[in-house]
């Protein structure tokens, strides 16, 4: 159901995406809605956004520890189809992650582990933006749209909590891997809702601020789920490592930031 669901999104998003394109003729021979023939049809800008981001875990076992802060930045590209209708793309660099717990094993002990992400994308939008007219020196937005987020490096801390026969109290070990991208899947796709003002300082030169939710639809984790037993346990082979299902760990990526940018 929840596949039907996204790729009936996107159905949705692509329709009305040509349906704009298809108006756009109708838009430019409305003397109220066209941009004057003196107005620029495309403007640039520079974008930086802080960001609070969480794993939504879709597999039973694993659950989300806690949010991690990043931050993106990167160039913007506006085309202008009306005066109040817009396509917003550009290339943007995203640092976010999250952490996630669930059970294994170390040592061949049975641990709970922590599991912190630190991920890098480059990030393709396509965005339609909806603004009011001029007031003041104001112009409030709304946007939504899609983004493409690809996956180019990754950290990790694994933290690990668990009770060897000799300790009478639990044990803690944890260890940095610089690149796990055997892990993380290569691709992300977002669904985007924002909104925002704009503050014309002068001439083209525009300030920006705005609030986005980005909602990832693909499944980020490409690692398999062990086998456990009817208490919960890990199960091990006869070598004593663990046993490895078929099924493989689901959870996406979510995020909001917050946007600060200029363009010209």
């Amino acid at each position: 159901m929840l596949q039907k669901t996204k790729v009936l999104t996107l159905i949705l998003f692509g329709l009305l995406f040509l349906n704009l394109s298809a108006q756009e003729d109708n838009f430019s021979n409305d003397p109220e809605a066209k941009l004057p023939d003196s107005e620029r049809k495309y403007r640039f800008g520079l974008q930086f956004s802080p960001n609070i981001a969480w794993f939504k875990s879709n597999t039973t076992g694993y659950k989300n520890e806690r949010m991690n802060i990043g931050f993106s930045y990167g160039l913007s590209f506006e085309y202008f189809m009306t005066q109040n209708y817009m396509i917003s793309t550009g290339i943007i660099m995203l640092n976010s992650g999250g952490e996630l717990s669930y059970k294994g094993t170390i040592y061949s002990y049975q641990a709970d582990i922590i599991s912190s992400y630190d991920l890098s994308y480059v990030e393709i939008p396509l965005v339609l933006k909806l603004r009011t007219n001029e007031i003041g020196y104001l112009t409030y937005f709304g946007q939504f749209g899609l983004k493409t987020g690809l996956f180019y490096g990754s950290k990790v801390e694994h933290s690990y909590t668990y009770n060897d026969l000799q300790s009478p109290i639990p044990l803690s070990y944890s260890k940095k891997i610089n690149n796990v991208s055997g892990d993380i899947n290569f691709i992300n796709v977002y669904l985007v809702l924002g909104g925002g003002i704009e503050y014309n300082i002068s001439g083209n030169t525009i300030l920006m601020l705005g609030l986005t939710f980005n909602n990832g639809f693909v499944n980020q984790l490409d690692k398999k789920i062990p086998v456990f037993d009817t208490n919960g346990n890990v199960v091990l082979d006869q070598y004593e490592n663990t046993l490895y299902s078929d099924k493989k760990a689901s959870a996406n990526l979510n995020y909001v930031a917050l946007n600060f940018g200029i363009y010209f």
